[in-house]
C-alpha cells in the first residue's frame, strides 16, 4: 500500500529507537488499531495521530473490502516496525474475531429493524397520501405523524421466507399497514436469522419470529427486553 511508508515515517519520527507493533482489526464498520512500543521487552501502547494514519486507514480499509470476497480476505493485521525502518506486514483472517464482529451486530440489530421501518413507513404513507398533514407557521406544508407506536412482527417460515405484520396505533386506536418491504430489508432479517442459526448458534436461542415493540423512536438499550422479543 503507497500509505504505509509515510505511516512508518511519521511512526518513526514519534519512536525514535524502539521496536513498534500496530495491531490492526477491521469490521465493516470501523478500522481499529493499536500502537505499541516495545521498552525493556515490555508492550507500552500510544497513541500518535498523525494525518498519514487516517490515510493508511483508509487505504487499508478499501483494501479489506475489495478482497473480502476473495480467498485473500483479511480482518486482522499486524505490522512491526524496526528501529532502522526494515518492516514486515502480516494480512490475516482471525474467525473468532469474525464471530465477535457478527456477535456484535446481531445484538444490536433490533435498532437497525427499528429505525428502518420507521423511514419505510413514512415514505410509503407519505407515497400513498396516508400521512395528515397541516400548515406550518410559513405556510409550508407539514406531514404529520400517524402513530404513536406499533408492532412489528417478523416470521421466517419453514421455507426459508419472510411474513410480516404491521400494527400501528395512534391515540389508542390500532391498525394494520398492509406496506411492501424493500429487498434489502427482508434479506437482512433473513441473514440476520441465518447468522444467529450458524455461526452464532451456541450464542444465541433458536427463533423463527422477531416481535420488535416500537415506541416509533430509538429503543433504549437499558430497556430491550420491554420492546424486543425472539420468539419460537
Amino acid at each position: 500500500m503507497e500509505s504505509i511508508s509515510e505511516l512508518i515515517e511519521a511512526i518513526r519520527n514519534y519512536v525514535i529507537n524502539n521496536h513498534v507493533i500496530v495491531i490492526i482489526k477491521i469490521n465493516k464498520e470501523k478500522v481499529s488499531t493499536r500502537f505499541y512500543e516495545v521498552i525493556n521487552n515490555e508492550q507500552v501502547s500510544f497513541r500518535p495521530k498523525p494525518k498519514e494514519y487516517r490515510e493508511f486507514s483508509d487505504e487499508i480499509y478499501e483494501r479489506y473490502n475489495s478482497l473480502f470476497s476473495t480467498e485473500d480476505k483479511f480482518n486482522s493485521a499486524i505490522i512491526e516496525i524496526n528501529p532502522d525502518g526494515v518492516y514486515s506486514e502480516k494480512y490475516f483472517w482471525d474467525s473468532e474475531q469474525e464471530k465477535q464482529d457478527l456477535l456484535s451486530g446481531a445484538e444490536v440489530f433490533f435498532q437497525w429493524a427499528n429505525e428502518k421501518m420507521m423511514s419505510l413507513i413514512f415514505e410509503f404513507e407519505q407515497d400513498n397520501n396516508l400521512l395528515p398533514t397541516q400548515l406550518d407557521a410559513d405556510g409550508e406544508l407539514e406531514y404529520l405523524s400517524s402513530w404513536d407506536s406499533g408492532v412489528f412482527t417478523f416470521h421466517v417460515n419453514e421455507k426459508n421466507e419472510l411474513e410480516y405484520k404491521i400494527i400501528l396505533t395512534k391515540d389508542g386506536i390500532e391498525r394494520v399497514l398492509k406496506m411492501p418491504l424493500k429487498d434489502y430489508f427482508i434479506e437482512g432479517i433473513l441473514n440476520h436469522y441465518q447468522i444467529t442459526h450458524t455461526i452464532l448458534s451456541d450464542e444465541w436461542k433458536p427463533w423463527n419470529t422477531l416481535i420488535i415493540k416500537s415506541p416509533h423512536n430509538s429503543i433504549p438499550y437499558d430497556k430491550v427486553d420491554e420492546f424486543v422479543s425472539y420468539v419460537e
